[in-house]
């Protein structure tokens, strides 16, 4: 038998809030979320996330962090019927053309059918998957931008 834990111990905290990936690469101003990514200062590509060495032009000096823009397209999407445990389904995954160039993958929080390509999309921050204790694991999403 076990003996009962302290209160406020790891084994007594109710669910709470883990962020993906743990960096929370990401702020918020403006009143809108930015992903915190990277730009090569040799040719100015741009990334997310952020890496040591540029993807376009293979140089691994003086990277720096930017603020990515907050809006993009929709570039393709999937509708997920079978997923990893603790993930809602169905769900969308798209690939989204941020409006500064990067490409970057994430979950859409509207349904296939709802949906179209070239549809204008923005960052937001929610919950992509609830671990089975109950935490919420969140992240930046994308959902469609109002007109």
């Amino acid at each position: 038998m076990t003996a009962p834990q302290p209160e406020g111990t790891e084994a007594t905290k109710s669910p709470g809030i883990e962020y993906f990936p743990k960096s929370k690469p990401w702020r918020m101003a403006d009143g809108a979320l930015h992903l915190l990514g990277m730009r090569c200062p040799h040719c100015g590509a741009k990334a997310f996330p952020a890496r040591s060495v540029c993807h376009a032009c293979g140089r691994d000096d003086g990277m720096e962090t930017v603020e990515l823009v907050p809006t993009g397209t929709l570039y393709s999407f999937a509708e997920i019927h079978a997923a990893p445990k603790g993930f809602p389904t169905p769900y969308v995954i798209g690939f989204v053309d941020l409006d500064d160039g990067v490409r970057l993958l994430g979950q859409v929080e509207h349904r296939a059918a709802e949906l179209g390509m070239d549809e204008k999309v923005q960052l937001v921050e929610g919950v992509i998957r609830t671990r089975g204790d109950g935490t919420k694991v969140v992240s930046y999403k994308f959902r469609r931008r109002s007109s």
